[in-house]
């Protein structure tokens, strides 16, 4: 399946800067052809980072399927004493993120991984926009594994859309965890808060 969520090394390369403003502060970000939202940081991710920047993310965060690392990024600059770490199946997108990290002089470790349950400790925090287009086998593994690396106490948050079956999500991160609520609605996005 040739999508974002996988690792095509085939694909030519377009190479693009831009400049993201959040909170007043200002981001440059690379992006090319084969990773998320290439043209600019989407929506969803813009609403998951503005209704959790400000929480109590613990000490460590990892951002799943991180792209080319506009969330973890964002995150970290707010919050420098957060341990961030981002991971993705996609080779392309873990350089693009290692490049943005340095441009944005943010330290996050940046992981080519297709398994987090690989990874040598939990976090208190994971966030994930899903990739919806890698279908919900995919995704739902992305759950599970999500939490099974969640210290005791952790919190796991996903942007999701409606129409991209947010209720069914619900229903599968319910059968994971005690508490699954939605933090956040704007524009037909949901913000949802899973822990135990």
């Amino acid at each position: 399946m040739n999508h974002y969520y996988t690792d095509n090394k085939d694909l030519s390369s377009d190479q693009k800067e831009f400049t993201y403003y959040f909170d007043n502060e200002v981001f440059r970000f690379t992006t090319d052809n084969g990773v998320f939202s290439k043209k600019g940081v989407d929506y969803g991710s813009y609403i998951l980072v503005k209704s959790i920047y400000k929480k109590d993310l613990g000490s460590t965060l990892l951002d799943l399927g991180c792209g080319y690392g506009p969330i973890g990024i964002i995150i970290k600059r707010f919050n420098p004493d957060l341990e961030v770490e981002m991971v993705d199946v996609n080779s392309r997108a873990v350089k693009l993120c290692e490049l943005n990290n340095s441009n944005n002089s943010t330290d996050i470790k940046v992981h080519l991984c297709d398994d987090i349950s690989r990874l040598d400790h939990r976090f208190d925090t994971i966030v994930l926009n899903p990739p919806i287009r890698a279908g919900k086998a995919v995704i739902y593994s992305l759950y599970e594994k999500s939490k099974e690396m969640l210290n005791e106490n952790g919190h796991f948050y996903i942007v999701i859309r409606k129409a991209q079956g947010a209720a069914s999500s619900m229903k599968k991160l319910e059968t994971l965890f005690t508490t699954v609520r939605t933090i956040e609605r704007d524009g037909g996005y949901l913000v949802i808060d899973s822990f135990n």
